[in-house]
């Protein structure tokens, strides 16, 4: 790591807590809370008894969705010029693995996660103006 680098790490960690971290967490409230008037959204949990995310991404989850859909529902979505991805892509389905014998059939819900599963962005800048 560069010393601008590091500079700028030590920067970012002092305003994780009290800035950050807020903020991300409103975005993530923000979705969820749109999201989960609808029947087709899968909302993520974030927060536990025993666990609390860093609210780094929003992985939205559709019900009823194979890849081919979801994979349509990601260019709709491009062509209104927003960047969403698919985020989580299962270890079996890299080609390192595969070249090792893994196969995905042998991870079913592994797979039905990752073909129904849609990340949205989750810049801090997104609510600033709101």
């Amino acid at each position: 790591m560069t010393d601008i680098g590091s500079a700028i790490g030590l920067i970012e960690l002092e305003r994780y807590d009290k800035d950050t971290l807020i903020r991300r967490k409103e975005i993530f409230d923000f979705y969820s809370s749109y999201f989960s008037k609808h029947e087709w959204a899968i909302v993520p949990t974030y927060k536990t008894d025993t666990k609390t995310s860093s609210y780094h991404v929003y992985a939205l989850r559709i019900k009823n969705c194979n890849e081919a859909k979801r994979d349509q529902i990601l260019r709709l979505i491009f062509e209104r010029d927003v960047s969403v991805n698919v985020h989580f892509i299962p270890v079996p389905m890299f080609s390192f693995y595969k070249n090792m014998g893994y196969d995905i059939k042998s991870y079913p819900q592994t797979f039905k996660n990752y073909e129904c599963e849609i990340s949205l962005p989750f810049f801090i800048i997104l609510l600033m103006s709101s």
